[in-house]
């Protein structure tokens, strides 16, 4: 016999519910299987911690205490666990001390570790030193004992860690990362993301909050998201990955921009970019691509020969051309043999790429994760105040933020930017000018004048809701 409350009750754990019912079958409690979060027998008290979601999506942890016979209450809590069996119980605690307000480690004591020991959840904490240590701890961590990888940080630590696991991946499945055609092996453990950063967007995009304590409890529910991440080659040379935004041009130059100021803090990314904003540059490129959709076809413009500048915000198509893909290793899906490759050329601001695409949804653009397509939105000639206008938009998320003459959107699976008339000096081999690519906040100075970008699907796990 089950009791709550002095009545006596019924408990099933059928159709993805809990549900607890007086004997005149009223229901007393329901709760959602999913967000059952732990079970605590104390001889004939059993204590059921689960979560509710609020309005604003915010998880907060509530319980239900029944009590009753030693042995249904031992039973009742046996087949809880039983049910909880595959959520995460060992992970890998990787804290930057220095991410946004310096408040990592403080986070992860007093709102991740005890939710943690709630769960009963095992956690090796390591608290980074320097850049790049993500990527060195991951090379050689035995990823067998653990059930996920969690970061605690912004955007950057995560994306220095997606990075690293995906190269373990690839190293341990002999995949040749150096060549820009190749599909990779998609990573199979989860990262979760505990937010402690400037702007800790790909969390917002996940749960509809930045709350540090909802976060820990999406980790602890075990629910993930496929999320696609992008390659980035230069001269036959993997540069990075991306999993949130690869801009070239302006968000190139604001991020270097950016970096100067760091004695700031997150107040530069406020400041610094107004400035970059007022001397943003011009740049001839040619832009080769592979279509998503073979049966869309890009709008072109005929009879012009010549490169120009194009305030319309198209650009001209030079030539088509099928080019011969590289086959990727056993295991992993290959594409096509042959692609059909379109290739158009101008003057630019900027080419950007979103490995989480946005699309519009009850008036907002919302994130859209695991799609099959990247969407590459090229900033043409335009004026100052139609351009801060643009940005304005993008950045409160408006659905008619590219709908602009001046920005032209292309729907690929992957595509090279070729910088024109850019020089190589003889000394050293690499580009005269400086260019930059802003990969997740981190700025990658182009060495040679061309670099592509591949679209890799369902390539990482993230652990979240992003359905809400």
């Amino acid at each position: 016999m089950i009791y709550l409350n002095d009545n006596r009750v019924n408990v099933s754990l059928e159709g993805g519910v809990m549900t607890v019912a007086s004997e005149e079958n009223n229901l007393l409690a329901s709760i959602e299987i999913r967000y059952l979060l732990k079970s605590v027998l104390e001889r004939t008290n059993l204590t059921v911690h689960y979560v509710i979601q609020k309005k604003n999506m915010n998880l907060k942890v509530k319980t239900l205490v029944l009590y009753g016979d030693e042995e249904d209450a031992q039973m009742l809590h046996s087949d809880i666990e039983h049910i909880l069996k595959d959520r995460p119980r060992r992970l890998l605690v990787i804290i930057n001390p220095n991410s946004g307000r310096k408040k990592g480690i403080k986070i992860y004591q007093k709102i991740a570790a005890p939710l943690l020991q709630l769960c009963g959840v095992k956690a090796d904490v390591i608290v980074t030193r320097k850049q790049k240590e993500p990527t060195d701890i991951l090379k050689n961590y035995n990823l067998s004992n653990i059930d996920g990888i969690v970061t605690v940080g912004g955007d950057g630590l995560y994306c220095e860690c997606m990075n690293g696991l995906i190269a373990r991946v690839q190293r341990d499945k002999n995949v040749n990362v150096n060549c820009h055609n190749t599909d990779i092996v998609s990573a199979s453990l989860p990262i979760g993301i505990i937010p402690a950063g400037s702007g800790n967007v790909i969390v917002q995009y996940l749960h509809g909050t930045k709350c540090a304590s909802t976060a820990v409890l999406h980790i602890l529910l075990g629910g993930n998201v496929e999320s696609n991440v992008c390659s980035v080659h230069e001269g036959g040379k993997l540069l990075s990955y991306s999993a949130l935004i690869l801009g070239f041009g302006l968000f190139g130059d604001m991020m270097h921009d950016c970096e100067k100021f760091r004695w700031m803090g997150p107040l530069r990314y406020n400041v610094i970019p107004v400035a970059s904003m007022l001397k943003r540059r011009e740049i001839d490129v040619e832009i080769e691509y592979y279509s998503a959709n073979k049966d869309k076809v890009t709008k072109k413009i005929r009879g012009l020969g010549k490169q120009i500048s194009l305030p319309n915000g198209f650009m001209i198509p030079s030539c088509k051309s099928k080019i011969q893909r590289t086959k990727s290793t056993p295991g992993v899906l290959d594409s096509s043999d042959v692609q059909e490759c379109e290739k158009e050329e101008g003057r630019v601001y900027a080419v950007d790429t979103h490995a989480v695409m946005m699309k519009e949804k009850s008036g907002r653009m919302t994130p859209s994760f695991g799609q099959d397509s990247l969407m590459v939105y090229t900033t043409h000639k335009c004026t100052l105040s139609d351009h801060v206008s643009q940005l304005t938009k993008v950045k409160n998320e408006q659905p008619d933020c590219y709908d602009y003459k001046f920005v032209s959107k292309h729907e690929v699976s992957s595509y090279k930017v070729r910088l024109l008339n850019a020089t190589v000096s003889e000394n050293t081999k690499t580009l005269q000018k400086d260019f930059y690519l802003n990969c997740d906040g981190e700025v990658i100075r182009l060495t040679e004048p061309e670099f592509d970008v591949k679209l890799h699907k369902k390539a990482v796990r993230i652990f979240g809701n992003a359905s809400g």
